[in-house]
């Protein structure tokens, strides 16, 4: 069979375009070297083979193929390392809140580096030794008022800096991560619109596609989501992918993004738990958080999100059997918070009970009556708390001796007993239950021992919680490294392609000078 004449031609100009559209490729890889965010892109070819689906009779001879051609221009990426490095980036944004969140409570209940309750307890103790030498002296009871005082003080700054650091907290969740989530949300949306109204008239949109995937990226750092690719037909036998966004392993399903909708996140605060719900559906319906199924908080235990809840929300030890399990397996600045108050009402109602004054005697001289005379109280009232404790206003407005020196009974002279001071001097020494409002037993030692206990906890906390930070980290930097590796332009490679692009340009261009000779040679030299 004789071949075409100018099928050779075909076949050169097939390849001089191919190579010219690589070299092209090559030149926009290198002019985005520098730009965040974008992934190589690649010329997408393949063999152009000869037809015989028209020809009646089987064909003769030898079957060349027909040149080159280029289908399009896709990019270097993997969606196995995307989705990776998207699951890590989650747990790392859960680790790096907390971190932060519980390094600054270990900031303000530090009590090795600065002098803080537990100096001051050892004042108070001190200056009560001291009232011993005159259990009456006005002048020394001042001073130990004084160093009361003091303490409570110390109880108030600690809780109103615990609080301070939560509402801080709770501020960068409602005013940056929420608001940010639901900005990302709205922008991976636009550009779905944009990236398929492009598919459909066949512009692959892959810049497009390089914003969207960035805007991922930093949503999976907020929420531990899931990507979701959707093959839609649109008619003449092509189809595209629609995009949508959902919360990773949640059931039932709880999509963030489908196609051109997104969902916009909200926050409740009561003042002690946050909740995050869904503010308006996919459907544009809105809800003003009264609606339990749009509720999403247990939900979220991945990503800046999760780490903020568990932070707000974790109770650790003091969450009842009506709290969810999450705040139970976790402790935040309740958890802190609590176990100040813990300390500061236990430690005023057994001072309080020690200073008791006796009003009657039993005949064996056991006391019948007590006088109540309470050393502390709460500030406008009801149960103690670091954050309202005071010393009382009896005490505070006593100009003579306030502090009961003895409850012994005695008919002559007892202003020089001291009793009832030793017994209040050893209580700092003897161990006392500490437990939950519930009942629940927290801990067994003296008062500075459960401010070493708590303060502990806390340390072995944020170390905990920097390793699996550091852990999480290294992974992240691991996974990006390797889609770098693969998604990154090398100025090294693409230099390489572009010299093997020229040559085989030239080489197409030989073979276009070369078969033009042979055709000169056919028509004009043959038979000469």
């Amino acid at each position: 069979m004789l071949r075409s004449t100018f099928l050779g031609y075909k076949t050169a100009t097939s390849a001089l375009k191919v190579n010219q559209n690589m070299m092209d490729v090559v030149g926009q890889n290198i002019s985005n070297i520098n730009t965040e965010g974008y992934t190589r892109q690649r010329l997408d070819i393949n063999s152009v083979s000869f037809s015989t689906s028209n020809i009646k009779f089987a064909t003769t001879g030898v079957i060349i193929g027909q040149g080159v051609n280029a289908t399009g221009v896709s990019q270097f990426r993997d969606s196995f390392l995307d989705l990776r490095y998207r699951m890590s980036a989650a747990k790392t944004g859960s680790e790096d809140v907390q971190l932060d969140a519980l390094s600054d409570l270990e900031l303000i209940m530090d009590e090795i580096s600065k002098d803080g309750l537990d100096s001051q307890f050892s004042d108070l103790l001190e200056q009560i030794h001291s009232l011993t030498s005159s259990p009456s002296d006005p002048v020394l009871e001042g001073v130990v008022r004084t160093s009361a005082q003091m303490l409570t003080q110390m109880f108030n700054d600690y809780s109103k800096q615990l609080s301070t650091i939560r509402n801080q907290q709770l501020s960068y969740l409602e005013n940056g991560a929420i608001v940010k989530i639901n900005q990302l949300t709205d922008n991976i949306t636009k550009l779905n619109q944009q990236i398929k109204e492009d598919n459909i008239s066949g512009n692959p949109a892959l810049e497009l596609n390089d914003e969207r995937n960035m805007l991922i990226d930093e949503l999976s750092s907020y929420l531990d989501i899931e990507v979701v690719l959707t093959p839609v037909d649109i008619g003449g036998g092509r189809s595209i992918d629609e995009l949508s966004i959902k919360l990773r392993d949640v059931n039932p399903s709880v999509e963030l993004v489908n196609n051109d909708k997104s969902v916009e996140l909200g926050l409740i605060d009561d003042g002690k738990d946050v909740d995050i719900y869904i503010k308006t559906n996919l459907d544009g319906t809105t809800d003003d958080g009264s609606t339990p199924a749009n509720y999403l908080t247990q939900k979220l235990d991945k990503g800046q999100i999760g780490g903020y809840i568990k932070f707000l929300n974790g109770k650790g030890d003091y969450a009842t059997a009506a709290d969810p399990i999450s705040e139970a397996a976790t402790k935040g600045v309740q958890y802190y918070q609590n176990m100040l108050d813990t300390l500061a009402n236990e430690f005023a109602s057994v001072m309080n009970e020690v200073n008791r004054k006796p009003t009657s005697f039993n005949a064996d001289g056991s006391v019948a009556t007590w006088m109540d005379k309470p050393l502390f109280e709460a500030r406008n009232g009801g149960d103690i708390t670091s954050g309202n404790i005071k010393i009382s206003e009896d005490w505070a407005d006593s100009t003579g001796s306030y502090i009961t020196n003895t409850v012994i009974k005695s008919s002559g002279d007892t202003t020089g007993a001291t009793d009832n001071i030793l017994k209040m001097i050893s209580k700092f020494k003897s161990k006392e239950t500490f437990e939950t409002a519930s009942g629940k037993d927290l801990f067994v030692g003296t008062f500075q021992e459960f401010l070493s206990f708590t303060t502990t906890r806390l340390n072995l906390q944020v170390a905990e919680t920097e390793t699996s930070y550091d852990t999480y980290a290294e992974s992240q930097n691991q996974i990006d490294f390797a889609r770098s590796s693969m998604s990154s332009v090398d100025l090294n490679e693409e230099g390489v392609n572009l010299l093997q692009y020229s040559k085989s340009y030239n080489a197409a261009a030989r073979l276009m000078t070369t078969l033009d000779e042979m055709l000169d040679t056919l028509i004009n030299r043959m038979g000469v």
